[in-house]
């Protein structure tokens, strides 16, 4: 199988509810949207340091939910 036709069997959006980043996601507006994309997919923040960061703001995530959010493993994604 090529690379091309992989982009085919990506992961899509799931209809379902949303793991606990998802739904953060879903939640968050502005520059705290902004911020938690950054530390998610720009910045290199590891698992721990953006799960110590939300827990610190009073959000309530699963730290291997970060993770697997991150890699389109988790329920968002089929």
């Amino acid at each position: 199988m090529a690379l091309a036709d992989m982009l085919e069997q990506s992961p899509r959006r799931r209809t379902g509810p949303p793991c606990s980043v998802g739904a953060l996601e879903e939640q968050l507006a502005g520059p705290e949207a902004d911020a938690l994309h950054a530390m998610m997919y720009e910045l290199g923040w590891s698992q721990e340091r953006i799960f110590q960061a939300l827990k610190a703001e009073g959000h309530v995530v699963g730290k291997q939910t970060i993770n697997r959010h991150r890699s389109r493993a988790c329920g968002c994604f089929q």
